[in-house]
């Protein structure tokens, strides 16, 4: 008696894998296909994102042509360091006389000159200067975030192509396990040729979705490597960031200096009512052979010379034709910047509410698709088994199978949708580190 039950515990023991709980045929999970890619290559470390974001600006054409850009506003601040607001000029004439009663008359004159700042203008051009620069910095800082969304969307794009090749791959295992399985029935005369006919044409068509489904995954990966410079999409992503401050988006920052730029833009009109004034010094030297042609005098032969040095100066006088169009264009400019940011703080406070209100959606959706998952993998584990009691057949159970194989799509689909709205948050809110 005592050995019975020792036995008894003995064949339950080898028999427990057989009888353990089935696990779910064909679920996708961001577990399973990371995994898989992990065992081929070092686990990353951290988050995707920032790695790759700073390779795709690196490489990305118009953050290099901002960066351009803001060391050519830069530049402007070496005029408002200079002493005159444009170029100092050196000039000189030399005249000669061809006819009348001075001889070898001769004139050289040499003036040079500066134009002069107006009173505040230089304030206002560096405060110019100062706010395009700020703006160009925002600009970068917008450009970032917008590369942020293209390497997001590439992202997903490249994951979903990814699930849909593990679905596909786990339809051709499938289908070979049960075209085996078939075949067999048919030799053994339990099924007829027309279940063999099936399952063969179910394993064709598994392997020409896999076919398809490999071939679009890799044209994901070569795109997500094109945008940043060879780096591939495995491992994780990002997580979801808690909300900020409205104030720091990208989005709304970049109106706010253009904002800020245009006006002094304004200010800058204002303290300019007229062209720079100039001033220059000049120095004269002349000499001539003069004669003597009274009548009641002896002619005579004198030399006459005589240097001289001035001051000239030019002062031009405003008109309203001058500065009318000027101050209407800085206007208008600036009641263009104001509205871009008002709008654009509509759409950033729409777009973090929708992004919110998507990433919950997505979140119930994932949940329903696992839960779906669940049943179509018993409800086709028990076709197959009443299929080998000969209780349905064939043409039952692909039928079941194809409800698996839709739940398999959604569950992988599903759980795309959730990592793409956690981006689609951040994006919204901002975040591009």
């Amino acid at each position: 008696m005592t050995g019975a039950p020792l036995l008894a515990a003995l064949i339950l023991g080898l028999a427990g894998p057989a009888f353990a709980a089935p696990q779910p045929r064909g679920e996708v999970t961001a577990r399973n296909i990371d995994g898989a890619s992990q065992k081929k290559s070092k686990k990353p470390l951290g988050h995707a994102l920032v790695r790759h974001l700073d390779m795709a600006v690196a490489i990305d054409a118009q953050s290099r042509a901002l960066a351009a850009q803001f060391g050519a506003v830069s530049a402007r601040y070496a005029t408002t360091r200079s002493i005159s607001p444009g170029s100092p000029y050196i000039g000189g004439t030399q005249r000669n006389a061809v006819a009348g009663n001075l001889r070898n008359y001769n004139e050289t004159e040499i003036e040079a000159g500066l134009p002069l700042w107006l009173p505040g203008q230089r304030d206002a051009l560096e405060a110019t200067v100062s706010s395009g620069v700020i703006e160009i910095e925002e600009k970068i800082g917008l450009r970032r975030l917008d590369v942020a969304g293209l390497l997001r969307d590439a992202w997903w794009t490249a994951q979903r192509t990814a699930r849909e090749t593990t679905v596909a791959r786990n339809r051709v295992a499938t289908a070979r396990e049960i075209g085996s399985d078939m075949t067999r029935r048919v030799e053994l005369g339990e099924a007829a040729q027309a279940d063999a006919l099936l399952a063969k044409n179910e394993l064709l068509a598994a392997e020409t979705e896999l076919a398809q489904a490999e071939g679009a995954e890799k044209v994901a990966r070569v795109n997500y490597a094109a945008l940043t410079g060879g780096a591939t999409p495995d491992g994780a992503l990002e997580s979801i960031k808690p909300p900020g401050d409205i104030e720091d988006h990208p989005a709304l920052r970049a109106p706010l200096a253009a904002l800020r730029r245009a006006e002094t833009q304004l200010q800058l009109v204002e303290a300019t009512p007229i062209d720079n004034p100039d001033v220059g010094v000049f120095g004269r030297q002349e000499h001539n052979r003069q004669y003597s042609t009274d009548p009641s005098q002896s002619v005579t032969d004198q030399r006459t010379d005589a240097t001289t040095v001035g001051v000239r100066i030019r002062i031009p006088l405003p008109t309203e034709g001058r500065q009318a169009p000027r101050q209407a264009e800085a206007l208008a400019e600036m009641t263009r910047a104001r509205a871009e940011y008002e709008k654009a703080e509509r759409v950033v406070l729409a777009d973090i509410k929708a992004a919110r209100a998507n990433l919950a959606a997505a979140q119930k959706a994932a949940g329903l698709a696992n839960k779906r998952l669940s049943v179509a993998n018993e409800q086709f584990e028990l076709s197959r088994k009443s299929f080998a009691l000969g209780e349905i057949s064939a043409f039952d159970l692909y039928r079941v199978r194809q409800l698996q194989l839709d739940a398999q799509r959604a569950q992988a689909s599903a759980s795309v949708n959730v990592g793409a709205a956690v981006s689609r948050v951040n994006q919204a809110q901002g975040y591009a580190p």
